[in-house]
């Protein structure tokens, strides 16, 4: 199913100049973070802070820990892009509005550079979770590290291809929702004329 709508949603990108860009953007940081991990294991077996059995040993395994927790940690790179949304629009849309009351209402600025700024970081997280948890995945598999069978190697993969999935969604709603937006501009003219009535 996850293959299918990241085959629809590349299709569906892939026909507009932006959608390019999203679709090479996306599986560059997906390729970035497979490789960066792959390597970063790699070495780390060899000088002995990853054993055999996957565990971290020693303070440069506790550090390889912690900033793989770091980088997995979906919630905070999902919060943080959600905070400074917040933190540009809602000033600025308060301001409107009230200022809309004695009908001298300005425009909101920064409205798309923040949404697409939000979009960019939310996929973005998918995306790198996405590379690092395939990387992880591979290594756990083929070095048989403790608790890496057959049928979690599976599950693993599918979480990657799922995350990978979620990333092209995000890019798809996000140059798909024109008519949307014009709907909603539409709509607002009356409003807006009459908060902006004494300009």
């Amino acid at each position: 199913m996850e293959v299918v709508v990241i085959g629809f949603t590349g299709s569906e990108l892939a026909r507009n100049k932006e959608g390019h860009t999203a679709i090479r953007t996306i599986w560059y940081f997906f390729w970035l973070a497979f490789t960066a991990t792959c390597i970063t294991i790699f070495f780390a077996s060899r000088i002995g802070a990853i054993n055999n059995q996957g565990i971290f040993q020693g303070k440069m395994g506790a550090n390889l820990n912690w900033l793989l927790s770091v980088m997995l940690n979906l919630n905070f790179d999902i919060y943080a892009s959600l905070a400074i949304l917040l933190i540009i629009l809602i000033p600025q849309f308060g301001s409107y509005l009230f200022s809309g009351i004695f009908g001298c209402a300005s425009n909101p600025r920064y409205v798309s550079k923040s949404i697409f700024f939000f979009t960019w970081g939310f996929s973005k997280s998918f995306v790198v979770v996405a590379g690092i948890i395939l990387s992880l995945t591979l290594f756990g598999y083929f070095e048989k590290w403790n608790g890496w069978s057959v049928k979690v190697a599976v599950s693993m993969s599918g979480l990657s291809v799922g995350l990978l999935m979620l990333s092209f969604l995000t890019f798809y709603f996000y140059y798909e929702e024109k008519p949307f937006k014009d709907l909603f501009i539409k709509k607002f003219a009356v409003l807006h004329t009459w908060l902006t009535r004494k300009i």
